[in-house]
């Protein structure tokens, strides 16, 4: 297990990650059509901006299957569950290394994490997934696909390369910090 860089990304992003969760309160989007709607527009664009940086750093990467990490397929399918076109990707900032990139999937992959969450609460409400079905893309496969992630953020970025897990954690708070700029100032202009 990464624990020295799983750690310090843990570490570094927690204020990051914590600023987006209570900015962006996803449950109040996911009680209405709109707001489920507006998510699904939300997301596509953050996901194709990060998926349009991040492919050229991690696509080639050993045991990481980055294509079958993407998640544009799935936002695919929930836009056309509500008859939206494909909006503009996010900008994202392009990382300058392997371990950054690393960095910013971790928040991507955490996502996964915390939609399975989501997930959870809705169907104890009665409620589905309809239209947000990116919010669990994995599955029952969550777990395992993180675990490989972070299998491969481990020997990506060793405990004898330290300069790689300052990369990561450069990258993840990148990453938490475009999400949160996309993902909460734009709420109110795709309402």
């Amino acid at each position: 297990m990464p624990t020295d860089v799983l750690s310090r990304l843990r570490a570094e992003t927690r204020a990051a990650h914590e600023a987006l969760e209570a900015d962006l309160d996803i449950f109040s989007h996911l009680a209405s059509d709109a707001g489920r709607r507006r998510l699904a527009r939300l997301f596509h664009g953050l996901h194709a901006g990060a998926e349009a940086v991040l492919a050229p750093w991690l696509a080639a990467v050993p045991g990481l299957d980055y294509e079958a990490r993407r998640r544009r397929p799935v936002l695919d399918r929930d836009l056309a569950h509500f008859g939206e076109a494909t909006p503009p990707p996010c900008p994202m900032a392009k990382p300058a290394s392997r371990a950054e990139a690393l960095g910013i999937l971790y928040v991507l992959e955490g996502s996964t994490l915390g939609g399975q969450v989501i997930r959870k609460r809705l169907l104890s409400r009665g409620a589905g997934l309809d239209g947000v079905s990116f919010l669990d893309p994995y599955g029952a496969e969550t777990g395992p696909r993180w675990k490989g992630f972070l299998a491969v953020l481990g020997r990506e970025c060793p405990p004898d390369r330290p300069e790689t897990a300052e990369a990561a954690a450069r990258g993840g708070v990148a990453g938490f910090t475009a999400a949160r700029a996309w993902l909460c100032a734009r709420q109110e202009a795709l309402a």
